[in-house]
């Protein structure tokens, strides 16, 4: 047994609270062709034998929370079938909504209720809550998913027409962004008849356990405690209290032509196109706020070896950057600042691992980059389907994953930020990047504003 590391506790914390929707992750893989359901059974069930990670169980045990493997075991999945990619779109887009429930078990004291009580909420959003898993259940109902099994992860076989895959619904405690899009992978390379590389998450977490007693750790530690004491006041672009946990997702796709420019530019100048997104955001979050210095989470996925990036888990930290912009300042100097911060978090990034308060949040705004393709096969496609519940934080995604090279931006937020600030947000962002590597010389304060 191994305890959960801090951004897993996150996620676990969510799921007592009742927010289990929001940690959800879900997307399908789709093959053009018929259908050959043995085959696709005992790729299924090859996915789940080399991922230990996707029969994780949970131990509340004497304060703390501990998570271990169980045995691997043949199963029969269920195979759901559709006329259309549209009748499986709106089927999936209700399916990724409903929540899993964890395989757990408290052994000796437990871990005491205190730990996971927060500050009362309000009437407005208790009755919002109520209201919402009631309509929940009655979906539940119909979708025949009133008894699910205990699990952190729900696969099923998907059959069309024409076309033929799977569909994973997966907890965040136990997966990253990056996790669907490996499961996909896997699956398509054993239908191939080929078998992918895979590790266990037992060994991330022995790793995790051996770093959290070094000299190392400290020193992360300490530099994040410094990093929180420059800037007490928390960032809240959105400060109004929340008063329903529903959620939307705006999706944008870039243009082959802006998407080849950021790519030329953070060639040319030694950065990463990661870099021109976060300064991006930082110049609308300044604005909006009207600050020079705050707070803006990063999401850092830890997966640089060929080892991490072929292990199912969650490897994610989420790094408090503290940023600085000055509409005074040129484009050029503004994202050299913002590439300098990012690097000297990232190098410290396992220090917030020391704060175990998982109720106390410091900004409301994240940004992630992911840049898995789908390689097993050519023809397959993967689709994304968002859980639709959220607490009180936004994130700006960047997906590097389409085959022409463009960039897709995905931003998920809670109801409480209107579609008419979604809109500023990309207006601004996308208007700061393009103007900004046009002509770097250019101050901040000229940048996005048309």
């Amino acid at each position: 047994m191994y305890e959960l590391h801090n951004p897993q506790m996150l996620m676990y914390f969510a799921d007592k609270q009742g927010a289990g929707q929001a940690c959800l992750l879900c997307g399908s893989v789709l093959l053009p062709g018929k259908a050959d359901i043995e085959k696709m059974q005992r790729a299924a069930n090859e996915v789940y034998r080399i991922n230990d990670g996707l029969r994780t169980r949970f131990i509340e045990k004497d304060g703390k929370v501990y998570q271990e493997a169980k045995p691997y075991e043949e199963r029969k999945f269920e195979v759901v079938r559709f006329d259309s990619r549209e009748a499986l779109d709106k089927w999936a887009g209700i399916y990724a909504t409903v929540p899993l429930t964890l395989d757990r078990r408290v052994e000796g004291s437990g871990v005491p209720k205190s730990v996971w009580q927060s500050e009362k909420p309000s009437r407005k959003l208790v009755m919002n809550v109520i209201r919402h898993n009631s309509k929940m259940l009655l979906t539940r109902a119909k979708m025949g998913m009133l008894r699910q099994e205990p699990a952190c992860c729900d696969l099923r076989l998907v059959e069309l027409p024409d076309s033929y895959g799977a569909i994973v619904k997966i907890h965040h405690v136990i997966a990253d962004g990056w996790t669907v899009m490996l499961i996909a992978n896997q699956f398509l390379y054993f239908l191939k008849g080929e078998t992918p590389a895979a590790y266990n998450y037992e060994d991330f977490m022995k790793n995790e356990a051996v770093y959290a007693a070094s000299r190392r750790y400290e020193k992360d530690c300490a530099f994040m405690d410094e990093q929180l004491k420059r800037c007490p006041e928390p960032t809240w672009v959105w400060p109004e209290h929340y008063t329903s946990l529903e959620a939307s997702r705006r999706t944008v796709k870039l243009d082959c032509d802006l998407s080849g420019r950021i790519r030329e530019y953070a060639q040319a100048h030694d950065m990463t196109p990661y870099a021109l997104f976060m300064t991006a955001m930082c110049v609308y979050m300044s604005r909006k706020m009207k600050r020079e210095q705050f707070y803006i989470g990063s999401v850092v996925l830890n997966r640089t070896g060929v080892k991490e990036r072929n292990t199912v888990g969650m490897f994610v930290h989420g790094v408090p950057l503290l940023m600085e912009i000055r509409e005074t300042d040129s484009f050029a100097d503004a994202l050299v600042r913002v590439r300098d911060t990012s690097f000297s978090g990232f190098r410290h990034q396992k220090g917030t691992a020391k704060t175990r308060d998982t109720k106390k949040l410091l900004y409301d705004v994240w940004i992630s980059y992911q840049e898995m393709a789908l390689e097993a096969d050519a023809e397959a496609e993967c689709k994304q389907y968002y859980c639709n519940y959220t607490i009180d934080t936004t994130i700006l995604t960047i997906e590097d994953r389409s085959r022409d090279g463009s960039f897709t931006l995905q931003f998920d937020h809670n109801v409480k930020v209107s579609e008419p600030e979604v809109d500023e947000l990309f207006r601004t962002v996308l208007g700061v990047l393009s103007e900004g590597m046009e002509d770097d010389g250019r101050l901040i304060s000229e940048l996005g504003k048309d």
